[in-house]
């Protein structure tokens, strides 16, 4: 209770509710046009919260972040069109339900389902972070390491069907990472006489040009959507009668929050994984209904979705170890302001920590209030011509990137990462793995450097101490797992299943 306490007066100042508030609006509007994404937003919004006190800079891009799950939902179930990957599994059960006149009850089904994942991810958060920080307070340079590299593993494993794509982008972002001055040898690396490469590639302007500026210039080269007869944007709305449905399918319920949660703990999973084991796990059950426009279907997908908010905060507040984009530019965030998520930050900024776990409450809170009243008007922004959002987008990019350093050089290397980034959404390339591939190799190298110190150049330090050890086997366990399963299946007889399809390019 005084966490909470101490959270609540972190948060009620003006500056840090108005973000509040502004940061929930604008992630349904996000989340309510197709092809944007949480992503784009935070990466265009982030050069705004420089200027920003830590607290209100955090709340601003947490509001972005869980307000584009709920909104999501409204074009899945209105139009079929999906306004955020995650929200796909909407689609299935929410558009059959808007298309025989149950458009509100769909949206109220949604709309609850994902508040409740949202208040159990939150809650989560309040009791999970702490005890995994305190445990984290033990680790030495060696589970540091392993650590990072089981996430950098995570990171490939993510993207089944195209790990070989996966594995060069995370490469590659590691690579890029290492550009700048050596922190033990202070040799220059890869900087070919630049001063301005010698403090390495600015996150943040790459940050803006791999996910701002290159989906820009998709949504450039897009056409306005065509409006449709069997569109039900008319119908949105919410249902106070349904309000408590939900409660009527607890086991669905139960299940779908559970599996958000831990999914969205894992590093580089992320929501869009999270909906389709919930919504297929509900489907196992009863799938001559599922799929059809059953509630159920809507209530496993949101409720997944939804929770995944805050366990993703988990690891990057107890180990300072973002598990997807999103986290990985918020914890950018954290260290433009001189603050360094990981065990410390439990004991120097106690405020902070306790503001971010109180504001994750109250931005599902606000979030439902802003629906309920609003999202008839919300709809139809859905109608906005693509090309100008893509102009707007590219525009604040432009000015983001010069606002970072307040230089040129941050504006073309933002461009210059946003037509590779471009040139990656156009070949099916996912972009995710380099900027977390930046992220965590810094602290990879670093740790790991420390630990081969400590054990005299030899490598069995990451064998000898035991959690160092459990990880590292954790990570030949997820690398030798495709053999082992292969190989269990040839000794048994059973027939060995296809490759899987390729995963979203995203």
């Amino acid at each position: 209770m005084n966490e909470l306490l101490l959270g609540l007066q972190s948060v009620l100042h003006w500056g840090v509710l108005a973000s509040l508030a502004a940061g929930s609006a604008l992630g349904i509007l996000i989340g309510v046009l197709p092809g944007i994404g949480p992503a784009v937003a935070i990466a265009v919004m982030l050069p705004i919260t420089y200027g920003m006190s830590p607290m209100a800079g955090l709340v601003l891009l947490l509001g972005i972040y869980c307000g584009a799950f709920y909104g999501g939902a409204v074009t899945s179930i209105l139009i079929r069109t999906p306004g955020e990957a995650s929200s796909i599994m909407t689609m299935f059960d929410g558009y059959p339900m808007a298309a025989r006149g149950e458009a509100q009850r769909a949206l109220t089904l949604a709309f609850t389902s994902a508040f409740v994942g949202g208040i159990v991810s939150a809650v989560f958060l309040i009791f999970a972070a702490r005890p995994l920080a305190s445990f984290a307070g033990r680790f030495g340079a060696a589970e540091f390491s392993a650590a990072a590299l089981l996430a950098l593993v995570c990171v490939v494993k993510a993207y089944q069907g195209r790990t070989v794509q996966a594995a060069l982008m995370l490469g590659l972002g590691l690579f890029i990472g290492t550009v700048g001055i050596d922190p033990s040898s202070q040799e220059q690396r890869f900087t070919f006489g630049s001063p301005q490469l010698m403090t390495g590639l600015p996150l943040a302007a790459v940050v803006i040009g791999v996910f701002g500026m290159a989906q820009a210039f998709v949504l450039l080269g897009m056409r306005p959507r065509e409006r449709k007869s069997g569109d039900q944007l008319e119908q949105a709305g919410f249902r106070w009668s349904g309000l408590g449905e939900v409660f009527r399918h607890p086991g669905t319920l139960a299940k779908s929050v559970g599996i958000g949660t831990f999914i969205g703990v894992l590093p580089a999973v992320g929501a869009a994984l999270s909906t389709s084991l919930s919504y297929f796990e509900a489907k196992r059950h009863d799938p001559e209904n599922i799929g059809k426009g059953d509630p159920r279907g809507i209530i496993a997908a949101e409720g997944a979705n939804n929770s995944v908010s805050g366990g993703a905060l988990v690891p990057l507040l107890a180990l300072g170890i973002p598990g997807d984009a999103v986290t990985a530019i918020i914890l950018g965030v954290f260290m433009v302001h001189g603050v360094f998520p990981g065990p410390n930050l439990f004991a120097e900024r106690p405020e902070l920590v306790s503001g971010i776990m109180v504001s994750m409450l109250l931005i599902n809170v606000v979030i439902m209030l802003l629906l309920v009243f609003l999202v008839r008007w919300v709809a139809l922004c859905v109608q906005v011509d693509p090309r100008l959002l893509g102009l707007a987008i590219l525009a604040l990019c432009f000015i983001g990137s010069y606002s970072v350093g307040n230089s040129l050089y941050f504006t073309w290397v933002a461009f210059g990462f946003g037509i590779f980034g471009w040139l990656c959404a156009l070949s099916g390339l996912p972009a995710v793995p380099l900027v977390l591939g930046m992220v965590l190799g810094d602290l990879m190298e670093t740790s790991m450097r420390q630990a081969l110190n400590i054990g005299e150049g030899s490598p069995a330090i990451f064998f000898s101490r035991p959690v160092s050890a459990a990880l590292m086997s954790a990570v030949l366990l997820m690398l030798l797992w495709p053999l082992l399963r292969r190989g269990w299946r040839i000794l048994r007889g059973a027939p060995v299943p296809a490759a899987p399809p390729k995963g979203p390019a995203c």
